[in-house]
């Protein structure tokens, strides 16, 4: 089973690498880092294999970004989320060929980023849990934060549209994951699916 929710992010652009890295991070994914190259993705690799690796496709190097993601998930058995701003025919069927969970154009937006994060985990449990005996233990409010997040809502958002601080939104995911002895959102995302 996966314990923790870990993800690879490559993309050359440093301030839309930081961008990404952070929205992830403060949804409580485990960040392996960023690669601006296919060198630095397997070096991170080596360390520890992600679940999902967040991928640009035009990146520095001999190796692009549909090679590097096909060569991952081959390697590690990672599911890939491309995000790009390339839209031509050719590029996006090189890009099918690795089938990516999603093709996410930019510019994109936060929602955007985080359901297609949510559909990678979901086809990651979807292998490893092809049942779904288990039933939640979930409070009205706890089942409409969770609704939230799989609808691609950050932790902040979801504040805002409850009329709660950010932190008692977090506390809430935290006490899910307790009480369900659940390692990480995305799991408890894809169980919910079954309850």
């Amino acid at each position: 089973m996966i314990k923790s929710a870990s993800i690879l992010v490559v993309e050359d652009e440093l301030i839309t690498a930081e961008s990404i890295f952070e929205l992830l991070e403060q949804e409580d994914f485990k960040m392996i880092g960023v690669a601006k190259d296919a060198a630095t993705a397997f070096q991170l690799c080596d360390k520890e294999i992600p679940q999902v690796v967040v991928c640009d496709i035009n990146i520095k190097g001999e190796i692009n970004g549909i090679e590097l993601a096909k060569l991952l998930k081959q390697k590690f058995g990672c599911q890939i989320v491309f995000l790009t701003a390339y839209t031509d025919i050719r590029t996006v069927e090189s890009a099918a060929a690795v089938e990516p969970v999603m093709y996410v154009i930019k510019p994109y937006n936060d929602v955007q980023l985080l359901v297609a994060v949510q559909m990678a985990f979901h086809r990651l449990y979807k292998k490893q849990m092809p049942k779904i005996n288990e039933q939640l233990q979930l409070t009205g409010r706890e089942r409409e934060i969770a609704s939230l997040v799989a609808q691609g809502f950050s932790s902040k958002e979801i504040a805002k549209k409850l009329f709660i601080s950010e932190e008692t939104v977090k506390t809430h995911r935290r006490r899910m994951l307790q009480k369900n002895n659940i390692n990480n959102f995305p799991q408890l995302i894809y169980m919910m699916g079954g309850s």
